[in-house]
């Protein structure tokens, strides 16, 4: 594999190829980094009430029925 200083990033097949050369220490930050990389950030989504309230009744043109009926409207099922 060459690095030069036009092309300095990794295809991820040369990535999976080059983890078995890894030490133990290694490969122990490279999974630290993983799972810091793959834990979203409490701060970048919000709660589940606050993302609820940042839709509630914003659909237009549904039935006046529809909370109770939704199972019919959406798959069908006998009106209540």
């Amino acid at each position: 594999m060459v690095f030069d200083r036009y092309s300095p990033v990794m295809s991820v097949r040369e990535i999976l190829a080059e983890l078995p050369n890894l030490t133990v220490a290694e490969l122990a930050a490279v999974e630290a980094k993983l799972r810091e990389l793959h834990r979203p950030s409490e701060c970048d989504r919000p709660a589940w009430g606050q993302a609820l309230l940042e839709v509630a009744g914003v659909a237009e043109d549904l039935p006046d029925d529809y909370a109770v009926n939704h199972d019919h409207y959406l798959h069908g099922a006998p009106k209540r």
